[in-house]
């Protein structure tokens, strides 16, 4: 009788180790897979903040560089230091920005931009022609043409050589083109007493208030990013051409009625303001990545 049941308690023992081991490899690769598909469901994330200058070249015969000259023209300083209307010829511009690397060459971003002011502001003696408001001599003037510039920015950086890795880590320069744009607001403080037309009247009056408008600008540019010891930050530099043109500048008086400035005799014809030209940017970046 024990003869005839060994063999089928032999065959029963050797199943279940047989099973036994399967069940222990199949947990392991369980595990395994597990393991795998939790490393790849965490992805890093890079992204970046960085603060920047940028010195721009203005053009020569902007809109507003030839009111400049016109002005000086109809326009004497009573003392010799008294000093006369400037133009607008650079521009200084101070921004920060944040931004996401959405592909592994590829990082968008979104920024603020300031620009310090340009033109005119000084007190002194002059003598206005018979062509430019508030005409006849003005002791103790402010005479006052500044122009200031503000804006929100997006833009696209694509790398072309050596990227950020997935940690946001540089190891060597960088080379990258960018383009984007924005929406910018643009500020013309001009002296109290200067002639604006009167759209509404088709006269002209003095101007009280700041003339104010708002365009998109656009810029194309080249650059780099090299990594520096310094707090593990990146040092970026790009060439960049802008093109900006507020084609209505415009104020209001009390009675809520549009005034712009123009020259007396084409008064139909307002004064435009443009930023367009190249510029120069240097920025500090911190890379990081969760």
């Amino acid at each position: 009788m024990l003869r005839k049941i060994m063999p089928f308690l032999l065959s029963a023992i050797i199943i279940l180790g047989a099973v036994g081991t399967v069940f222990a490899q199949t947990e392991d690769e369980i595990v395994s897979k597990f393991m795998k598909k939790t490393e790849k469901k965490h992805v890093n994330k890079v992204g970046f903040i960085a603060a920047y200058f940028s010195y721009g070249k203005l053009s020569d015969n902007s809109s507003y560089n030839k009111y400049s000259i016109f002005v000086d023209k109809h326009l004497h300083a009573l003392n010799p230091s008294d000093l006369e209307m400037d133009g607008a010829y650079r521009s200084d511009q101070l921004g920060v920005s944040f931004g996401m690397m959405v592909a592994s060459r590829m990082a968008v971003k979104l920024g603020f931009e300031y620009w310090l002011k340009m033109g005119t502001d000084k007190v002194g003696d002059y003598s206005f022609s018979s062509d430019l408001a508030p005409y006849g001599e003005q002791r103790n003037f402010n005479l006052v043409s500044e122009l200031q510039v503000y804006g929100i920015t997006s833009g696209l950086d694509l790398y072309l050589l050596n990227p950020p890795d997935k940690f946001g880590q540089f190891h060597s320069l960088a080379f990258r083109i960018s383009g984007g744009g924005g929406f910018y607001m643009t500020q013309w403080k001009i002296w109290n007493g200067s002639s604006s037309f009167n759209l509404s009247t088709g006269a002209s009056e003095a101007n009280v208030e700041p003339l104010k408008g708002s365009a998109p600008g656009f810029y194309g540019g080249i650059g780099f990013d090299l990594p520096i010891r310094f707090l593990g930050m990146t040092l970026g530099s790009e060439a960049i051409y802008m093109v900006m043109n507020f084609n209505s500048v415009k104020s209001y008086n009390r009675l809520g009625e549009e005034l712009y400035l123009s020259y007396p005799d084409e008064t139909s014809k307002p004064i435009k303001l443009d930023y367009s030209g190249p510029r120069g940017k240097i920025e500090l970046k911190k890379f990081f990545s969760w």
